[in-house]
C-alpha cells in the first residue's frame, strides 16, 4: 500500500516537473513594466512577439495590460537581430517630437497600427525622390498635412502617438505615400490614388 502511494507520488512529481519544462518557452525572456496607456497590442508590436505568447509567458487570461505590472517578454532573437540590422532614417529629437505631434493630430482616435502607418507615410516620403529629404521638410511642405494649416500640429502628443512614431522609425511596415479619410477629404485628386489598405478611418495609398 505504502509502495503504491510512494509510486503515485513519484509519478505525480515527475509529471509536474515535465509540465513545467514543457510549458516554459525555450528562449530567454526580458522584463517590461507596463506604462500608463500601454496595451498588450502595443507591447507585442514593440517587442515583435504575439499577444498569445505574452499571455502564455505571464499566465494571463485577460486581454488588457495593467499599468505597473511587470511582464516577462519572450525574446525572438532572430527577429530582433533582423530589426537591429534594418536600415532606418536618422532623425533629430526635435523631428521625432514633430512626427509624434503629427501622428496625434492626424490619427487621434485611430487604431495604434493606423498611427504607425501615418508616421510611416512621412518616413516613406523622406526616402522618396519626389518629396523633401527630411521629416521636418516633409511635414511642413505646403498643403501636405492639414494639421500644419489649422495649427493642431502644435498640440502635445499622447503616449500612444509617441510610441507609434518610435515604432515607425524602427520598422517601416507600410510603403504608402498617402493617406486620407474618404468621408472628409476635400481633394478629389487624393481620391484617385490606388488604395492599398484601410485602417480605421484612413485609407492608405500609393
Amino acid at each position: 500500500m505504502r509502495k503504491n502511494i510512494k509510486r503515485g507520488l513519484n509519478i505525480a512529481i515527475a509529471l509536474w516537473i515535465a509540465f513545467i519544462f514543457c510549458a516554459a518557452p525555450s528562449s530567454a525572456a526580458e522584463k517590461h513594466k507596463v506604462e500608463k496607456g500601454e496595451t498588450l497590442e502595443m507591447i507585442s508590436l514593440t517587442f515583435i512577439v504575439s499577444i498569445d505568447d505574452i499571455k502564455k509567458w505571464n499566465h494571463l487570461e485577460r486581454t488588457a495590460a495593467v499599468e505597473g505590472d511587470t511582464l516577462r517578454i519572450p525574446e525572438k532573437r532572430s527577429q530582433r537581430k533582423a530589426l537591429e540590422k534594418a536600415p532606418g532614417i536618422s532623425v533629430s529629437e526635435d523631428e521625432k517630437k514633430l512626427l509624434a505631434r503629427l501622428v496625434h493630430a492626424e490619427a487621434k482616435g485611430e487604431p495604434y497600427e493606423g498611427k504607425v502607418a501615418v508616421a510611416s507615410v512621412v518616413l516613406n516620403r523622406v526616402e522618396h525622390d519626389e518629396f523633401p529629404d527630411s521629416v521636418k521638410k516633409v511635414i511642413y511642405e505646403k498643403n501636405a498635412f492639414s494639421p500644419v494649416g489649422n495649427g493642431s500640429i502644435q498640440n502635445k502628443p499622447d503616449q500612444e502617438s509617441k510610441k507609434a512614431a518610435d515604432e515607425a522609425l524602427k520598422r517601416k511596415s507600410v510603403h504608402y505615400l498617402y493617406f486620407f479619410n474618404s468621408e472628409t477629404a476635400e481633394s478629389e485628386w487624393i481620391k484617385t490614388r490606388k488604395i492599398k489598405e484601410t485602417i480605421g478611418n484612413h485609407s492608405f495609398a500609393m
